[in-house]
């Protein structure tokens, strides 16, 4: 009886017998085999965990956390293990503006402005054009961003455009406006300096710590999660925590890397951490940075931790700078904020693998060869092989996730296109287990992930199914216990569920995460996250006289 892997539904067989007649070298009744891969599918399928590296607090965790009541303190503490908190001031930091790297800067502002000295009306704009010759810029007035006529008005060195009035969160109103392309505006707090570093245009935010702050956390949370959850510490919901802890990160790490850039302490986009200026800013994430300014993480040398961050964790850290920790608030799923990302399923076609590792020729498998041991199927994925008609090639996960756009290096292969096959297993009534081949080669007799041989089991083996990666599997009796092995998870069983009409199938869903047993009547019951279509009990239909004696499920 073959088993195949999926989740989308099933399907009974019933009939006489259904045992193959076998006599190996334990004497028992050979009763199922099950596949290490799967074949016949059209693309890769994967299923995963996590979005981004994993590194330090997961955002949506740290929501998860935030609404079961921890402060942001508590949050910050269990990301970053071995830091504490100290307090930096509200001095200059220099953010590089990379939209506008390269390109001539234009600026405006609804409040009177100044260039290098020069004055500027509301709603006149500066056209600012670096000369190529060292730090030279020509400075020119016009009525508007749209203006036809441009006067000049100066040659400086570098130069600072400073609006009239400053304040820690600054509206628009008051803030110096960048005009880009497409009638596209951005909004800055602070100054704005033309500065030509090494031969290239650079635009450069000068900007109070705080206001620079202020216009990140929201970029890289969104203000709703403050307003999530019951009443909370600080007169504010449970949720704001997590902004609060994501201040505290932010801060931390762009303190962490003052001078990292050369022109710059930090870039604007993900590639350092999201800033979006004021138009990003919000009532109350301008509250969280309040509440904690000053506050960052320090290492026990007294440096400024470098307080990495990911959007979701998948469940458990990365590790690196900081021990990794179990992220039980990635799984959060509220009204308004549910983390999709907590698993994930993904396809990759063939032709692009093939596409992009040309020497392996027809790709034919892929196999993860090495993880880092934390977590669901032993962790993020590091090191693979993908396996073709022609060579093999090594990979990193991060390299494989990046090339191929997933959202994690944290995943497992649910099924290949045909040829990806590794082996298979064969399963014993006494619950020998038997292993042949591998991805190369089959037929040769090799170990598996344990038995039941000589266990005195009280019931005989009926079934078996195997984990999605191949590096386990499941063997149910017919008293209906079952038992796993290697990265098996123990579901739970048909006795432990009061059920005592016995097992006649086993059927893992995808991913993993839970299976289904049948019963000789036509019933079926599902452990874990197996999903429950029904059966034959429910939909009124007599059991078969031969009784049911397989089940297979559809993906």
């Amino acid at each position: 009886m073959l088993i195949a892997l999926g989740a989308g539904g099933f399907l009974f067989g019933a009939g006489e017998g259904g045992q193959v007649p076998y006599s190996p070298a334990s004497r028992s009744e050979l009763t199922s085999a099950t596949l290490a891969g799967s074949p016949g599918a059209a693309e890769i399928s994967l299923e995963g965990h996590g979005y981004g590296p994993g590194y330090g607090m997961g955002q949506w965790g740290a929501l998860g956390y935030a609404l079961d009541g921890w402060s942001y303190r508590q949050i910050l503490s269990h990301y970053y293990g071995g830091t504490t908190m100290a307090s930096v001031t509200n001095a200059n930091i220099r953010v590089e503006i990379t939209q506008e790297t390269g390109h001539t800067l234009v600026v405006t502002s609804q409040s009177a402005f100044s260039v290098a000295g020069t004055a500027f009306a509301p709603g006149q704009a500066a056209m600012i054009t670096y000369t190529g010759a060292g730090t030279s810029w020509s400075i020119a007035k016009g009525s508007s961003c749209a203006a036809s006529q441009w006067t000049q008005v100066g040659v400086e060195d570098n130069p600072i455009v400073v609006p009239s009035e400053t304040s820690s969160f600054p509206d628009m109103a008051e803030s110096l406006e960048l005009c880009l392309p497409g009638d596209q505006s951005l909004y800055l707090g602070g100054d704005v300096q033309a500065d030509a570093y090494q031969g290239r245009a650079e635009t450069i935010n000068i900007v109070p710590l705080e206001t620079y702050v202020a216009g990140v956390v929201p970029a890289e949370s969104p203000a709703g999660w403050g307003s999530l959850g019951g009443a909370g510490a600080q007169s504010q919901p449970e949720g704001f925590q997590e902004l609060e802890a994501q201040a505290v990160a932010a801060r931390s790490y762009v303190e962490s890397g003052l001078g990292s850039l050369g022109v710059a302490d930090i870039c604007d986009t993900a590639a350092c951490q999201v800033y979006g200026g004021v138009a990003a800013q919000t009532a109350i994430s301008d509250l969280a940075v309040a509440d904690t300014a000053g506050e960052v993480l320090d290492l026990s040398n007294g440096s400024v931790a470098r307080t990495d961050y990911s959007a979701s964790t998948g469940g458990y850290t990365a590790g690196g700078a900081f021990p990794p920790v179990v992220d039980l608030g990635d799984a959060v799923c509220v009204p308004n904020a549910c983390n999709t990302n907590h698993v994930w399923r993904a396809e990759i076609s063939v032709g692009t693998v093939e596409a992009a590792y040309p020497s392996i020729g027809t790709f034919e498998n892929l196999v993860v060869t090495e993880r880092n041991g934390y977590g669901d199927w032993g962790g993020r994925v590091e090191e693979l092989k993908l396996e073709g008609s022609t060579g093999s090639i090594e990979v990193t996960g991060s390299a494989f996730a990046a090339g191929f756009g997933l959202r994690s290096d944290w995943f497992i292969v649910t099924s290949v296109p045909a040829g990806g096959v590794g082996g298979y297993w064969l399963a014993a009534a006494d619950g020998a287990v038997y292993s042949f081949g591998d991805a190369v080669s089959y037929g040769s007799v090799s170990g598996s992930y344990g038995n039941l041989s000589g266990a005195s089991l009280p019931s005989r083996v009926v079934a078996m199914a195997a984990t999605p990666d191949g590096r386990g599997y499941w063997l149910a009796a017919a008293d209906g216990a079952v038992y796993s092995f290697g990265d098996a998870v123990s579901y739970g069983n048909l006795i432990e569920a009061g059920i005592r009409h016995g097992a006649v199938a086993l059927s893992a869903c995808v991913g993993g995460h839970g299976f289904l047993v049948a019963t000789p009547g036509g019933g079926v019951e599902n452990f874990g996250q197996a999903p429950q279509f029904g059966d034959l009990f429910e939909a009124g239909i007599p059991s078969p006289s031969a009784g049911v004696v397989a089940m297979a499920v559809r993906g």
